[in-house]
Parts: C-alpha cells; sequence; structure tokens
C-alpha cells in the first residue's frame, strides 16, 4: 500500500508518488513532478531566472555611474603622468547584473615616423613634467597647419604624434619638460617636421 501524493491533471484521481504515469487514463505525470523540482513556476522558476531579474536599489545605478566616470579620469591622469595604462578602456555596468566589466577599445595609434630609442631615453621621458602648450593654427587652401611651441626641441626624433579616438596628441620632448598639444580632428596627416624650437603639424583640410 502506498500514500497517495500527486493528482492526476487529466482524470483528477489520486496516484501514487511512485508512478511516471495515471494507471487509470494513461497521462503522463512528469509535468508535475517538474513543478515539484523547479518551483511554482517549473522550469521557468530557475536560479538563472531569478538571477537575471535582480535590480540594483533605487538610486545605486547613478552612484555606480559617479564612481565609474572618476575612475575613467583617474586612469585618464595616470597615462598622462606615465603610469601606462591604456586611456581607451571603457567600464560598464550591466542592468539589471551588478557586474563591472571592461571593454577596451580600439588601442592608441602612432602617426608618421618610428624613431628607435634606448630604455634609457624612454625612462628619461616618462618622468618629465607635462606641460600643455599653445598652437597657432593656418591655412593654405587646402592644408591645415598647425604651430605648436616647443622651446628647447630642436630633432623630429623627439616628437610623438599618437592617433586617439577624438583627434591627435602631439608629445614633444626637451632636455627638461614634455610638451603636450592635443589637436581635436580627425583628419589626415600630410606631415611633421621641427622648425625654430615649434612642431609644424600639416594636416589635410
Amino acid at each position: 500500500m502506498y500514500m497517495a501524493k500527486n493528482k492526476c491533471s487529466s482524470c483528477d484521481k489520486k496516484v501514487g508518488s511512485k508512478f511516471n504515469y495515471c494507471p487509470y487514463c494513461g497521462n503522463s505525470l512528469s509535468g508535475i513532478q517538474e513543478s515539484e523540482d523547479f518551483g511554482m513556476l517549473g522550469r521557468n522558476d530557475s536560479s538563472e531566472r531569478m538571477q537575471e531579474e535582480i535590480k540594483l536599489p533605487f538610486g545605486m545605478e547613478k552612484i555606480m555611474g559617479s564612481l565609474v566616470k572618476q575612475l575613467e579620469r583617474q586612469m585618464g591622469n595616470n597615462l598622462n603622468n606615465g603610469q601606462g595604462i591604456p586611456k581607451e578602456i571603457s567600464i560598464r555596468i550591466a542592468k539589471g547584473n551588478p557586474q563591472m566589466r571592461q571593454v577596451a577599445r580600439e588601442a592608441p595609434k602612432t602617426i608618421g615616423e618610428s624613431f628607435r630609442i634606448s630604455d634609457k631615453e624612454a625612462n628619461r621621458r616618462i618622468n618629465l613634467p607635462k606641460v600643455e602648450v599653445e598652437s597657432k593654427v593656418r591655412r593654405l587652401s587646402d592644408t591645415i597647419i598647425y604651430e605648436i611651441e616647443t622651446p628647447g626641441v630642436r630633432k623630429k626624433e623627439d616628437v610623438v604624434l599618437t592617433e586617439l579616438a577624438t583627434g591627435i596628441e602631439v608629445r614633444a620632448y626637451s632636455s627638461d619638460k614634455c610638451y603636450i598639444k592635443f589637436i581635436p580632428l580627425k583628419v589626415e596627416i600630410i606631415g611633421y617636421y621641427v622648425r625654430e624650437e615649434k612642431v609644424i603639424v600639416e594636416m589635410k583640410g
């Protein structure tokens, strides 16, 4: 003798728990088993579904967004201080699942000639104080010319142009400073050179 536990959804008769089908009408009882094994909603009431529906507390998304922006600014500052942290990094918080992830964007690309420097010179450049400099802009027919003030810089080998997501960064290294100029244009570089302690950058207009 066994104790009746399930009720057949087809004939409404009570069926023992050891049966996988109704002995009266032959109806499958697997649906009943699943609702008991997986919860009130059957298979849909799984831990995976509940994880998708987790929400951040009210107001937390704004707070986390602010923290992420501060972190991105700090990472950018570290790059300018020579720490070597990639500037083009995006940090996102996925809604409904409070996890932070990093998504790498296109890496910065050096423009023009690439001059080989020693490890000693590379370390010297990293430790130089960074100075933002002024520039003059001229336009000749279909050419845009930037003249960037870089006192003490006399060789093209001491200039590095880097293509970023929003423009071009110019770095010029003297004996005691690293001059920085950001050009907010996404255009083709025709060429660049050093003349009278100025970096001249020519671009298509």
